[in-house]
């Protein structure tokens, strides 16, 4: 860790009470801007040269730090710089500035911007390396902000809060671990900054001019929205994120299963979790871990009767690295929480993954999916499934043939019957059907399409709360379907967009959206809480087809490399 050092101010000759720093934020139009001023409202100071003159970067966002080009504007209200082009509400902008010999000492800013409105975007590292750094997390109600000089922690030194409305603001010092902590409370809706300053007694030149000390003052930046906030930071996040899992609610508490972890497209036993954990809904205590069956991915589990189902799934056999050798399983357990074991059941009548489940009643009905084994292209799964959890000495019975073929699909149930939402064909395609089977007649039906493009149902999640089916995913918007179950309505957006992840209950009358992975943030572990809205409007369908809009490919591009095998 690194101890601050003071000079006299009357060698450095600084007061940032009065001091004017450069600040960074992104206009609603989306051009990202650098201006120099005392505070975040005061926009229409004069630049000078070394502020004009700043390199002013993009980083943090899955690609190689990318260099924006700004140029000096002058409007009512704003003199600074402005970006030539529009930039994503992603990572960081960032600049440092060496000002010059300043009053005997050398004066460096440094100045951090994070677009995003949702604080699961905000990258941990920055991409600069050295000077002074900020990264900042919301954890249950507090803005943590960690500072650190040349990758050390920043200690004792004060940090101030403040934003773009000029109320209330806040003063925060620095932990041994370099950390600031903040009420949330303190925090508006819109701009927010911190400010940190550093002085180093150091001497020597610049520009042939000695300096007495060394200043570095330092302005991170960054949106917030309390409501999204709020979604975000509903529970605590999963210990590791984790896509292609199974998830279930039972008596309280959420249960995660197994999963994919590490690097997407990188299929191996590596990159399986090895984790089987619950914690309590009402956000209490912290993650148990419990009794560990196979690391599995590609796989549901489903509660009944206090007990957990598991059903299926993908067992990766090669190390990272290796060709990947992957294996459907056929295996059916179910764990007892209040024996904490494990006992097998009658297994599938094959080995079957990236299917999905639903418990109607006391059935399990086991839809889509492949069975994977070794270098093969999977043997698609045409078959639907049931099995009486009343009786568990009864064998698997065959449903009525589909009238599809579908993996990374949804499964919920609505009016009684069966619902399969989406997913992808036997042809690689991506669709955006809805089917119904009818347990009674033991006949399907084609239900409304789902609304967005087709790569919008690809790992797709659906859950009935109360009555109501509700479903979502990449798109990033909630939706349920409506009571005569013949059309879909929108009733929210999430704060995260999220595909192979899971929607359950909280037990308070709203939906989690939990873990999974993104084409915004990659690999998440959070816990997102959904309201539900009664009123929701309509959704017209787009009428295209995955062949009309090569969805396959868009897919591949949305979800920044993070596609997996669920």
């Amino acid at each position: 860790m690194m101890k601050p050092l003071f000079a006299l101010l009357t060698v450095c000759c600084l007061s940032t009470a009065q001091a004017h720093m450069p600040w960074i934020y992104v206009s609603d139009d989306a051009y990202p801007r650098l201006y120099f001023g005392e505070s975040l409202a005061e926009r229409d100071y004069h630049v000078p040269d070394a502020i004009a003159a700043a390199e002013v970067w993009q980083d943090g966002i899955d690609a190689p730090a990318k260099r924006l080009m700004m140029e000096g504007i002058e409007e009512e209200g704003y003199t600074g710089l402005e970006g030539e082009d529009r930039i994503e509400p992603r990572g960081v902008v960032r600049t440092k500035v060496v000002y010059g010999n300043y009053h005997g000492s050398l004066l460096t800013y440094y100045a951090q911007h994070f677009p995003s409105e949702n604080p699961e975007a905000w990258p941990a590292k920055t991409g600069l390396g050295e000077g002074i750094e900020a990264s900042l997390r919301l954890v249950d109600g507090k803005l943590l902000v960690t500072v650190s000089l040349d990758e050390q922690p920043l200690t004792g030194v004060k940090a101030s809060l403040s934003n773009e409305k000029g109320s209330g603001g806040a003063a925060a010092e620095t932990s041994d671990e370099g950390v600031a902590v903040f009420e949330a409370a303190s925090l508006v809706d819109g701009l927010n900054g911190v400010m940190v300053m550093h002085v180093n007694p150091k001497t020597g030149q610049h520009n042939g001019e000695p300096y007495k000390a060394a200043t570095s003052i330092l302005t991170a930046t960054f949106n917030y929205d309390s409501e999204v906030a709020n979604k975000v930071s509903s529970l605590p996040p999963v210990p590791e994120a984790v896509a292609s899992f199974g998830a279930a609610v039972s008596d309280g508490w959420l249960y995660v299963y197994s999963g994919h972890i590490g690097q997407a497209h990188d299929h191996s036993r590596d990159n399986l979790s090895k984790h089987f954990r619950r914690l309590r809904l009402d956000g209490s205590g912290e993650w148990e871990e419990l009794p560990m069956g196979r690391p599995l991915q590609g796989l549901p589990l489903v509660a009944h009767g206090g007990q957990l189902y598991r059903v299926g799934g993908m067992d990766a056999r090669n190390a990272s690295g290796e060709e990947e050798d992957m294996h459907s399983v056929d295996e059916f357990a179910v764990f007892n929480p209040q024996k904490m074991a494990w006992s097998d059941l009658p297994s599938l009548p094959g080995p079957r993954s990236s299917h999905n489940a639903v418990v109607i009643g006391d059935m399990l009905y086991v839809v889509g999916g492949w069975a994977l084994s070794g270098d093969s292209d999977g043997n698609w799964q045409s078959g639907a499934l049931a099995f009486d959890l009343s009786r568990p000495e009864s064998t698997w019975q065959a449903l009525p043939e589909p009238p599809f073929k579908r993996r990374a699909l949804a499964v919920g149930h609505a009016g009684g019957k069966l619902v399969t939402l989406c997913g992808m064909t036997d042809e690689n395609d991506l669709s955006k059907q809805v089917f119904f089977y009818d347990p009674e007649e033991g006949s399907w039906a084609e239900g409304p399409e789902f609304p967005g493009k087709a790569f919008h149902g690809f790992g797709l999640a659906a859950w009935n709360l109360d009555g109501t089916l509700y479903a979502g995913g990449m798109e990033g918007v909630l939706y349920r379907l409506s009571d005569d179950m013949a059309e879909w309505r929108k009733v929210s957006d999430f704060a995260t967009r999220r595909f192979f992840h899971q929607l359950l209950p909280d037990g308070k009358g709203a939906l989690l959206a939990v873990a999974g992975a993104s084409p915004d943030v990659g690999r998440t572990a959070s816990v997102e809480r959904l309201a539900v809205n009664a009123t929701a409007e309509p959704v017209e369908a787009t009428g295209q087809t995955s062949e009309e809009t090569d969805d396959s490919s868009d897919a591949e591009s949305e979800s920044q490399s993070v596609a997996v095998e669920s």
